[in-house]
């Protein structure tokens, strides 16, 4: 018999370092793009499998020694390798029960670009559909999501990337997360180097009774920063395109029109591009790379929480 027990076991035994379980129910307020039954609709549970983000891969970003590690290891082969390998491993588990299982990639996560294709006929959905990992995420009970909208847990704060399996399973669903991780410090708003976060808009929403509430984003500021065009964030458009002076304050970019920004530029920039070649021997797009670091919403947070001793703490501090 599978059981939620079995799988846990099961995905952690092959990788993963945090797994949750959340009945479809929970999902009876999700809009229908956003609903795991426009991906499977025999969806009966929904799980949810983290790697953590090592911590060491934002020490370069942090001194501004060594960039790349951040992209390749908390972004790209070095996580999602291991993550992708955990989910897969699951998956056949779960097959070989009888049972079908339909992995919603990490690479999914786009949600803020909005169609990008139509529908192939007027009573179906466009083709690029997704599922809100962080809201998953807190669905299976994982924790919560923080002030910046970045998933906060217990184990590693807000270190870690996710991935979900749906399947027609029936499975006991983990309780919800009750605790509280962030503090409303408001170190995630004064660090962004972008200015992306909100100091006082807020969004929220409700799962089985716990409310989940985050910062109104500014996402074209935000991934103007991600992809390194903001010299606030690193230094090296600065290096390579003197000319090219953004004042990210003033931008008023779509998150879509700021990723399209970043795929035309990238090339031009000699370690965005070296970056971004580098994560893939085989695609050699020049896809741009994570060059700001998460400075506020990741590393000034996952701060934060060691030294209030909210999440485990380091021997070594990492910002003194």
């Amino acid at each position: 018999m599978l059981t939620n027990e079995k799988i846990k076991d099961f995905a952690k035994k092959s990788g993963a370092d945090l797994v949750g379980i959340a009945n479809i129910e929970r999902f009876d307020k999700a809009p229908p793009e956003l609903h795991p039954r426009t991906i499977f609709p025999e969806t009966r549970s929904v799980i949810v499998l983290g790697c953590r983000i090592l911590r060491g891969s934002f020490r370069g970003v942090k001194e501004w020694t060594e960039w790349s590690s951040y992209w390749i290891f908390g972004y790209g082969a070095g996580i999602y390798g291991v993550l992708d390998e955990a989910t897969d491993m699951t998956r056949k588990f779960i097959e070989s029960y009888g049972y079908e299982a339909v992995d919603v990639p990490g690479i999914a996560t786009l949600p803020e670009a909005g169609p990008l294709r139509p529908p192939v006929s007027p009573d179906r959905y466009p083709p690029n559909i997704s599922i809100s990992f962080r809201l998953a995420a807190a669905a299976a009970g994982l924790g919560e999501l923080g002030y910046s909208k970045v998933f906060l847990t217990p184990e590693f704060g807000p270190r870690q990337r996710f991935a979900i399996i749906l399947t027609d399973a029936r499975l006991e669903p983990d309780p919800i997360f009750r605790g509280e991780l962030c503090t409303r410090c408001m170190r995630c708003v004064r660090e962004c180097p972008a200015g992306a976060i909100s100091k006082d808009k807020t969004i929220s929403v409700e799962i089985e009774g716990r409310i989940f509430e985050w910062a109104d984003l500014d996402y074209g500021k935000c991934k103007l920063t991600h992809w390194g065009f903001n010299r606030n964030a690193s230094p090296f458009v600065k290096k390579d395109l003197p000319g090219l002076n953004l004042d990210i304050s003033k931008q008023n970019m779509s998150w879509k029109e700021a990723y399209d920004f970043g795929w035309t530029l990238a090339n031009r920039v000699k370690y965005i591009s070296l970056v971004s070649k580098g994560i893939s021997e085989i695609e050699q797009s020049g896809r741009p790379g994570s060059i700001c670091g998460a400075r506020g919403c990741i590393q000034a947070c996952f701060d934060q929480l060691e030294k209030t001793g909210v999440i485990p703490k380091f021997y070594t501090p990492f910002i003194v």
